[in-house]
């Protein structure tokens, strides 16, 4: 569920030797030996979530280097959290960048201030670029790992946390920028849902032109923009136009139009594409998976599952298959660490200048670059993922898995019958039996405890802005887990946990019963 304030996740490195070398004690102990600015930001880059290290290491480096004030503002919203403060500090030090006014345009549509959301939204347009600063921030996280003494697997490891890192920022921050946008398009105000697209347009320019992770990201603003956009302003009037937006160059839209196979493998797990667009990432898994310390495999979904009977050897010899793939990709990774994370932490090639001046978004990048000359390292992470895949596949049988997975399977019932009826849920389950929309031998009771699921949205009318069909609980477990969350499905039709204290006051709000 996309929210805002939000704490980024303090994602582990699952290596003891880089805990000890990202520490805020080493951070600090290395800094006072170094008047060094790249290194300085490299190690501000290097800090943990939340620890007030990256401040201090911050101020080290702007006072070396006045130039890295707005990138270490960069830095924070990244690696930290986004809230009122941090994208204030990011506007003011760097009042051009698209970046700050996205973010806030995102926290005020969550916070209902609409009217307010479409001014930064149109303040981000009107800015030159979205910029993430990578090209500076990756060479200096490579002089800061240089200062560290780190080789060998410690670098990989360091090198694919922070890929990792940054990573999580454009999935769990920038993509779901394009559902706000697309959220304010059923706005009233016909003047409004006209602006979306051209909005949604410059959106697709920005990202594309930041790096490889955000270029799927880009496609996906686009298609809003292009195709889902274009019932809503059907009838109104009025044609498209681009209402001014400098940042709406023809440029950065053209050339993702004109990428070669664009489509191709996007929803294909094992493509070239796919296991390069996460390759950070697997190899930060493989990490995890090698490590035998229950710490680590506490992180790993497909590892957390209870199993009885035949189920439980096959599950352990997929689980040794697993270990050896993993294995298998860290040692062919750190034939070349630097080589193989930089692309993923370094941006973009040079951007091209046009004969009127404008700079053209690279058509090649360095990950694709990286595609052609690693096939082997492809393999590899096809083969851990394959691996990883079966341990999924083999853990169905855990009862917390099928429980989820029945749930899931009444929620579809649910919605469909309300897809059907002017998106209004029905009076009760039973009516879905009743109708066909379920059928037996399905129970709606828990596997867990054998009670009935609680259907808490009977009569009620599904909300169609995803920002509300996130938070919207339709049907949830009263199994409350150890760490105080009920699971749900909500009206998104995702599945996801809520705390009870927030579950009650969601009910409170919607006028039904407390439980």
């Amino acid at each position: 569920m996309f929210d805002l304030p939000k704490k980024m996740f303090a994602l582990p490195t699952y290596r003891e030797s880089v805990d000890q070398a990202v520490s805020a004690g080493n951070l600090r102990a290395v800094a006072a030996n170094t008047t060094d600015p790249e290194v300085l930001l490299g190690l501000a880059d290097l800090a943990r979530t939340g620890d007030s290290v990256r401040r201090e290491l911050s101020q080290m480096a702007v006072k070396a280097r006045l130039e890295y004030s707005p990138m270490v503002a960069v830095l924070v919203v990244m690696l930290d959290g986004i809230d009122e403060q941090s994208i204030g500090e990011l506007v003011r030090r760097d009042p051009d960048n698209a970046l700050g006014y996205y973010l806030q345009g995102a926290l005020l549509h969550l916070s209902d201030r609409e009217s307010e959301a479409i001014v930064a939204f149109r303040k981000a347009a009107h800015c030159s670029d979205l910029r993430l600063y990578e090209s500076t921030t990756g060479p200096a996280l490579f002089k800061a790992l240089d200062a560290l003494k780190l080789a060998g697997a410690d670098r990989l490891c360091a090198l694919s946390w922070m890929a990792s890192r940054l990573s999580n920022f454009s999935s769990l921050v920038l993509q779901p920028i394009n559902s706000a946008l697309s959220d304010l398009a059923q706005n009233d105000d016909i003047g409004t849902r006209q602006e979306i697209p051209a909005l949604l347009l410059v959106l697709a320019g920005h990202l594309f032109a930041t790096n490889i992770r955000n270029r799927w990201f880009a496609k996906s603003a686009l298609e809003s923009a292009v195709f889902g956009m274009k019932a809503r302003i059907v009838g109104t009037g009025k044609s498209q136009e681009a209402n001014g937006y400098p940042a709406l160059t023809q440029t950065p839209v053209g050339v993702m139009l004109r990428w070669p196979r664009i489509e191709a493998g996007m929803e294909q797990e094992m493509s070239a594409f796919r296991l390069a667009q996460h390759l950070p990432e697997r190899i930060h898994q493989a990490f995890a998976l090698s490590d035998p310390s229950p710490k680590c495999a506490a992180y790993l979904g497909e590892m957390n599952v209870s199993l009885h009977g035949s189920a439980k050897p096959c599950f352990e010899k997929a689980r040794g298959k697993a270990i050896a793939t993993a294995k298998g990709l860290i040692d062919a990774a750190l034939t070349d660490p630097d080589g193989l994370l930089g692309p993923y932490l370094n941006g973009l090639p040079t951007a091209a200048q046009l004969a009127d001046g404008r700079l053209q978004a690279p058509h090649q990048t360095f990950v694709k670059k990286l595609m052609r000359e690693r096939q082997d390292i492809l393999k590899a992470a096809g083969a851990c993922q394959a691996a990883m895949n079966e341990l999924w596949d083999l853990g169905a049988n855990d009862l917390g898995r099928r429980n989820i997975g029945r749930m899931m399977e009444i929620s579809m019932g649910l919605h469909r019958y309300a897809a059907e009826h002017e998106n209004i849920y029905p009076d009760s389950i039973d009516v879905l039996f009743a109708n066909g929309y379920l059928k037996p031998p399905l129970k709606p009771r828990s596997l867990l405890t054998g009670r009935h699921y609680v259907y808490v949205a009977a009569g009620e009318k599904r909300p169609l802005k995803l920002r509300d069909s996130s938070r919207f609980v339709v049907l949830y477990d009263d199994n409350v887990s150890q760490g105080g969350y009920y699971e749900c499905v909500m009206a998104n039709w995702t599945g996801s946990g809520i705390k009870a204290d927030e579950l009650k006051e969601q009910l409170r709000k919607r006028g039904k019963l407390v439980p």
